[in-house]
């Protein structure tokens, strides 16, 4: 392919420009580079300086206030447990018992012969009245066991007094 003189004349001013160009764009890349590095290590050092201590105070100044919550908490979390393992279990099988007890008392021969005995007499049946009766001891057993499980104690809750005090450190 033969191109005319002005043509090739035009080809090489574009190829000279295109390299122009290609330099320019390198030597901007390089000083965009030598300013990232500097960025970078200025904030290392702002960030030594300036945030870090900030960070410590602030840490320093709320620690105590976490600290003394997770205890709270731990106490509250243990209080909890022993009042569950010394109320509710305790209730729940005396309860339990009382029901087995009931079903064991049911099942004796000396029992059903009174029973029967009692059923032939009169026209209302005792064992009915007796089973409602140890049904609803045993609802009464876990109903004082929740009681004493969800009963307001002093010692289990945080006052309001240590909440702001945390509030305004946090401030």
């Amino acid at each position: 392919m033969s191109l005319t003189r002005k043509r090739r004349k035009a080809l090489k001013r574009l190829q000279n420009n295109a390299e122009e160009l290609w330099l320019d764009q390198q030597a901007v890349l390089d000083r965009a580079n030598t300013i990232a590095r500097e960025t970078k290590k200025q904030l290392g050092e702002l960030t030594k300086e300036e945030l870090a201590p900030r960070v410590k105070s602030a840490v320093d100044t709320i620690a105590p206030a976490i600290t003394r919550n997770v205890a709270a908490a731990k106490v509250a979390a243990d209080t909890v447990r022993s009042k569950f393992a010394s109320d509710v279990l305790p209730a729940l099988g005396v309860a339990l018992g009382a029901a087995a007890e009931v079903l064991h008392i049911a099942h004796n021969p000396a029992i059903r012969k009174v029973v029967s005995k009692t059923k032939s007499t009169s026209k209302k049946p005792i064992g009915t009245y007796f089973a409602i009766g140890a049904g609803l001891l045993a609802v009464a057993g876990v109903g004082y066991a929740v009681w004493q499980t969800f009963r307001a104690d002093d010692e289990l809750w945080v006052s309001e007094d240590d909440i702001d005090a945390s509030a305004e450190i946090i401030e």
